[in-house]
């Protein structure tokens, strides 16, 4: 177990201070209440704690993640770890970056993770938090909070974004822009985020009383990049019936979305019209800018930083799991348009659409 964790809990509680407050007195922070550090230096020396600089003597909070269908560099965990860190520093931990192959490796070897000894905290970003990774975190006794990235059923804190309102609210503006041949772009339907985005999709759908066309549903994209993001174009346009407009589910793919649709000879928006999800920087700067179902990646890594905080606080409001949810906003700019007319309601005869070239 951390022996950190113990000690500031016991300095904490015996002043009746936060151990965000203990925290930054020990690694000295300038802001903190003069009595308030005087009290606590006097108490430290009365007990012979000595303040180190070793990594299990430092309040660490550990961001686990495979770096794999999203890079550190990408702007979904820059994003998030931006949130994190900014938050967790203001309540006096440092943030540290953990794979989660390092875990599997030592559970394999060990039996026992000796990295999350080290740590005051988890914030759980990939791969997808099941009971196998739930009943480790359990037997270190750390709190954890996981964003996004979670197993339905399984009992931890959660920061997610509601995906199933958001998509719904972006099909059913496309419904009002006249479009009826409304496709869908997806995959890894594991994680329930994405999955939500597909059933807010076919809630949007059913409520309008347009019935669901498989065939302008690709749900099995598999490469979280540009290539994937081609290939589910060429696929729906391979079909027997061309949409007037996808919705997205991540800006993962967009801009192998554009490129396709623009191979392909139509035109943004319009012949086709284009929602993506994430709002990510680059959104603003494609062209034509793409409307976007914004996840404010920032602010969720936030949230989950405070929540963490709390939990090691032992706060006892915050013993019991919660599950937050976030909305995003819809942010319209200039890749949606009404939908064209075809008499053929939706099915482009078009002959000289150009072959995609290996």
């Amino acid at each position: 177990m951390n022996s950190q964790k113990p000690r500031l809990t016991k300095i904490a509680r015996d002043l009746e201070l936060s151990i965000t407050t203990v925290s930054r007195v020990l690694r000295n922070r300038p802001d903190v209440n003069p009595e308030t550090r005087k009290r606590v230096l006097e108490y430290v020396q009365t007990i012979g704690y000595q303040t180190k600089t070793k990594l299990s003597e430092l309040p660490l909070i550990g961001v686990v993640d495979t770096f794999r269908r999203h890079l550190l560099s990408s702007y979904y965990d820059a994003l998030i770890l931006e949130g994190v860190d900014e938050k967790l520093y203001e309540s006096g931990f440092l943030t540290t970056i953990i794979h989660t192959e390092l875990i599997e490796r030592e559970q394999g070897m060990y039996d026992n993770v000796r990295v999350l000894n080290q740590l005051s905290g988890i914030i759980w970003l990939e791969p997808l938090f099941n009971p196998h990774y739930l009943q480790i975190v359990s037997n270190h006794g750390i709190p954890c909070v996981v964003i996004n990235s979670c197993e339905q059923g399984v009992q931890v804190d959660l920061v997610e974004c509601n995906s199933f309102k958001a998509a719904k609210m972006a099909t059913e503006y496309l419904l009002g822009l006249g479009h009826r041949a409304i496709a869908f772009i997806g995959g890894q339907l594991s994680y329930p985020n994405i999955l939500d985005r597909l059933k807010g999709y076919t809630s949007a759908l059913a409520e309008a009383g347009v019935e669901l066309d498989q065939s302008l549903v690709v749900d099995d994209i598999s490469l979280w990049n540009d290539e994937g993001g081609v290939e589910g174009v060429y696929r729906l346009f391979s079909r027997k019936r061309t949409p007037t407009a996808i919705l997205l589910s991540s800006d993962f793919l967009v801009n192998g979305v554009y490129r396709a649709i623009k191979e392909l000879g139509y035109s943004i928006p319009r012949d086709i019209s284009v929602i993506s999800f994430d709002d990510s920087p680059f959104a603003s700067y494609l062209d034509p800018p793409v409307t976007s179902c914004q996840q404010p990646l920032k602010h969720m890594g936030s949230t989950a930083a405070e929540r963490l905080v709390r939990m090691i606080e032992a706060r006892p409001e915050d013993r019991s799991p919660q599950t937050i949810s976030v909305n995003m906003h819809f942010i319209v700019r200039r890749s949606t348009g009404p939908a064209p007319s075809r008499s053929d309601g939706g099915r482009d005869a078009r002959a000289d659409r150009p072959e995609r070239s290996a």
